[in-house]
């Protein structure tokens, strides 16, 4: 029985090791890749393979099929992704004035008073235009230049 124990606690410490082990090892080999498998993609980022395929689909990452079960990513595309995400999320930043407030914007209500329309066809015309609205409190906000510029 105190054998047994002893193998098994062992088997466990060898496993635990290796578990331990191979990530911090197979990320370092990822780094230095130039192309990299959906698989170590998803592994280097800590996502999802399905989420890299959904990126691949939308073109937001390049890759190249070899076959059926070979894409291969570049590692500067995957740098790419970030620096161009990053950017453009300074860029939202940086306009306040593209932000929707009651400054610079209708309430849904104010919208159906003032062109005398009736609030199915407004929102038909929120989504057919794809105008961005923001709720706040009871209130749904669109901006006044978008609108503006449907209704003249």
């Amino acid at each position: 029985m105190l054998v047994r124990n002893l193998k098994i606690e062992k088997s466990n410490s060898e496993t635990q090791s290796k578990v331990n082990e191979k990530p911090k090892e197979k990320i370092e080999e990822i780094k230095n890749k130039d192309f990299l498998t959906v698989k170590d993609a998803s592994q280097l980022l800590n996502i999802s393979s399905k989420t890299i395929y959904r990126l691949i689909e939308r073109n937001e990452i390049n890759s190249y099929n070899f076959s059926a079960r070979k894409t291969l990513i570049r590692r500067k595309d995957i740098d790419s992704y970030f620096d161009n995400n990053l950017k453009e999320i300074q860029k939202n930043l940086e306009s306040p004035e593209n932000e929707i407030n009651l400054n610079n914007s209708y309430t849904i209500q104010e919208v159906q008073e003032k062109y005398n329309i009736s609030s199915a066809g407004l929102y038909n015309l929120i989504i057919r235009f794809k105008i961005p609205k923001k709720k706040q409190g009871k209130f749904t906000l669109v901006k006044k230049e978008d609108i503006d510029a449907i209704f003249k």
